[in-house]
């Protein structure tokens, strides 16, 4: 017998909040605590920090000027600073993190059409008519295309950081 993909959603519902305890984890899934302060550890260079755990995926970029990658992360994605150690950043948001390497010098005159052979960074944000309107105002940042609904119907925009790094930045599906 086959079920109605509502009765399978509503299955699924059940289930998940049964597992998690709440209906709110269905969409954020526990953090990981420390057992003797009970408080969520969010230090990369801690036991228990709430991301790195296996399956975990960040990024790290090297970057010149390391000032304007942060006010990006920051007013673009809605990334929060969570450690600087000289040249070097951690950059944080609920699900994922970015590192900073500071290289100094300046980017290139000519840089290459994009870094690597073909990368492409995806950051979804929650707000893109606003993290849109934020990118066009970070100085060496390239709008290398507007706001656009895409075939698979997600919106998003497309822009290179000074170091030639392609970036996507898109909405979560609505």
């Amino acid at each position: 017998m086959k079920l109605p993909s509502v009765c399978l959603l509503t299955i699924y519902a059940i289930v998940a909040i049964f597992c998690w305890g709440r209906a709110d984890a269905v969409q954020e899934p526990p953090a990981k605590k420390n057992a003797a302060a009970r408080e969520v550890v969010d230090d990369p260079t801690k036991k228990g920090d709430r991301l790195r755990q296996p399956g975990f995926l960040f990024l790290e970029l090297d970057c010149h000027d390391v000032a304007s990658h942060i006010q990006f992360f920051e007013q673009v994605a809605g990334f929060e600073l969570n450690r600087k150690d000289g040249n070097f950043v951690i950059l944080r948001s609920p699900s994922g993190e970015v590192l900073l390497n500071g290289v100094g010098g300046k980017a290139p005159e000519n840089p290459l059409r994009y870094q690597g052979s073909r990368v492409e960074i995806g950051i979804v944000v929650a707000d893109l008519d606003k993290a849109f309107e934020q990118a066009k105002q970070q100085k060496g940042w390239t709008i290398q295309s507007g706001i656009a609904r895409q075939p698979w119907n997600a919106r998003d925009f497309r822009v290179y950081s000074p170091e030639r790094y392609y970036m996507r930045i898109t909405e979560g599906p609505k």
